[in-house]
């Protein structure tokens, strides 16, 4: 065991006592210790509990955070993210706020205090499965699985972030973790849209970096430099700044709405709320389109300026900045018949839905209606659709907006034809399988059976298709063994043919793996 001085060992006590004129660089430079440089043994960084630890504020970010730890200790945020065990090396990465691991969950509340859950709701993981796709499985621990998942979130800011000057002001600089997403463009407390970058020198706001623990300064090069003057900090005060004030109530609105998504008090599930937030990420990236711009509804003159500057040539290529989501928010919850040059796809008002999805245009089979603007994706058609007045379309690649003038293709059944007696059908099969159904259609008379009434409909659209289509053809020999299936339930009937039997590796379908196909032409056992 080591012997150290009365003095160093009374240091070190204090650092474990809540005095608040005790810091680590006080003791460090006292001890002659160089924190910024430490000598290998001297400086030992590993997690251990910290005497000034400030309590997080609600809803504020994981860096945030980390710059008020910073500030508390008087040290570089660097050296506070390892103090407190949130980094291992000497550089903050590119991907920080994301999630946190359960490594570093355990050494920052053995360091700081600060539960796991607590940490965890400053991060952006904090959002997935209702603003963010859901995170990956547990036994994922691949890199690339969670270097896919931060890759697939396209309404995060990856490295910086919005802010509201007066929110700054207020809570002492602490940034809120729902700035770095997309969908907050406006503060509805102080009624003032975000701002993006600094007034001054342009420069993006809390960049995820080995930047300055007084996050309210910024860090940005000043303009007007020449080429061989040494560039000089910025130094503008973000507080000071001022966002453009929100006189449209609408928008107003439908950021409330918004935050009641992200941070509550919620009405609906987080499925819903990422249901509501991707419709609406789909409508405004139709409204961000170049191809056939459409016109803004009337609203604040910052947001209309912002407008026309993204829509002129060679205009601004950044679509995530407040005033041109709040401009293409409006125009997905509120554009309607008069937005795309006169063309109509509906009558009335936009309707925007913000909760449960209801059904849209009806017919003999209920669609869902589009809770927000949108192109209808029909070929040759892109009019601009209003909120609730078309339908939606989901598949395995998302989901389509169309017209009510083209949604009506989707909303009628098929029906089959009409056929004049037992000669209808040229082969024998086809006309054993429509007298059986005839039959059972006798049989089944004026009994409320839906389910077989629609079993002997799919029965007969199948029949119709076999005989419109050519034997000898591909689709011809894939439908006429359709059929010969269809038969088998009527195997002992007496005038049922053997030969009408599907037998094993006569399935004339392509295979969809490769080696079935190496299989059969082997002679293995089809599927039949």
């Amino acid at each position: 065991m080591k012997n150290y001085p009365l003095e160093f060992k009374a240091d070190a006590v204090t650092l474990y006592e809540p005095r608040p004129d005790v810091t680590i660089r006080s003791v460090a430079t006292g001890l002659g210790i160089n924190p910024a440089t430490p000598a290998a043994g001297a400086w030992d960084m590993s997690p251990r509990r910290l005497a000034l630890v400030p309590d997080p504020c609600p809803g504020e970010s994981l860096l945030s955070w980390g710059d008020a730890l910073a500030r508390l200790n008087q040290v570089s945020r660097t050296e506070a993210l390892r103090m407190a065990g949130l980094i291992s090396s000497s550089t903050v990465s590119a991907v920080f706020g994301y999630r946190v691991s359960d490594v570093v969950v355990r050494a920052v509340s053995q360091s700081t205090g600060v539960t796991g859950q607590r940490l965890r709701s400053m991060t952006l993981a904090h959002y997935a499965g209702s603003a963010l796709e859901p995170l990956p499985p547990d036994d994922a621990k691949e890199y690339g699985a969670w270097a896919a998942w931060r890759y697939r979130q396209r309404t995060v800011l990856p490295k910086h972030s919005n802010a509201c000057p007066s929110c700054l002001r207020e809570n002492g600089g602490r940034w809120l973790l729902k700035w770095r997403l997309v969908w907050s463009f406006a503060c509805v407390r102080h009624q003032r849209y975000l701002i993006s970058q600094c007034s001054g020198c342009g420069s993006a706001l809390h960049r995820v970096w080995p930047g300055h623990p007084q996050s309210w300064i910024c860090p940005g090069a000043s303009r007007g430099l020449g080429l061989r003057t040494p560039a000089q900090p910025c130094g503008r005060d973000i507080r000071r700044m001022r966002g453009k004030p929100v006189r449209d109530s609408r928008l107003l609105a439908c950021q409330r709405d918004i935050d009641c998504l992200l941070d509550g008090p919620h009405t609906t599930t987080p499925d819903e709320a990422r249901d509501v937030l991707g419709a609406l990420y789909r409508s405004v990236q139709d409204a961000w389109s170049p191809v056939r711009p459409l016109r803004l509804p009337v609203t604040d003159e910052a947001v209309h300026r912002a407008w026309d500057r993204h829509l002129a040539p060679g205009g601004s290529g950044e679509r995530f900045r407040p005033l041109l989501v709040a401009a293409a928010v409006k125009i997905a919850t509120e554009a309607g018949l008069d937005a795309a040059d006169g063309e109509t796809a509906g009558s009335g008002h936009a309707r925007p839905n913000w909760g449960a999805r209801q059904f849209g245009q009806r017919g003999e089979v209920e669609l869902a209606a589009n809770r927000f603007g949108g192109r209808c994706r029909h070929s040759g058609c892109s009019a601009w659709v209003p909120a609730g007045h078309g339908v939606v379309l989901g598949d395995t690649d998302g989901w389509d907006t169309y017209c009510p003038r083209h949604a009506q293709a989707f909303t009628r059944r098929a029906r089959s034809r009409e056929h004049g007696g037992p000669d209808a059908f040229a082969e024998p099969c086809l006309r054993f399988l429509d007298a059986r159904l005839r039959e059972e259609e006798q049989r089944l008379g004026e009994e409320d059976d839906d389910l077989l009434r629609q079993r002997i409909e799919a029965q007969r659209l199948i029949l119709d298709a076999c005989a419109a289509t050519a034997a000898r053809t591909r689709e011809g020999r894939s439908l006429r063994y359709a059929v010969r299936c269809l038969l088998l339930p009527y195997a002992r009937h007496p005038d049922f043919r053997t030969t009408w039997l599907p037998r094993q590796g006569e399935n004339p379908a392509r295979p969809l793996v490769e080696g079935v196909a190496g299989e059969e032409g082997r002679g293995g056992t089809g599927r039949g």
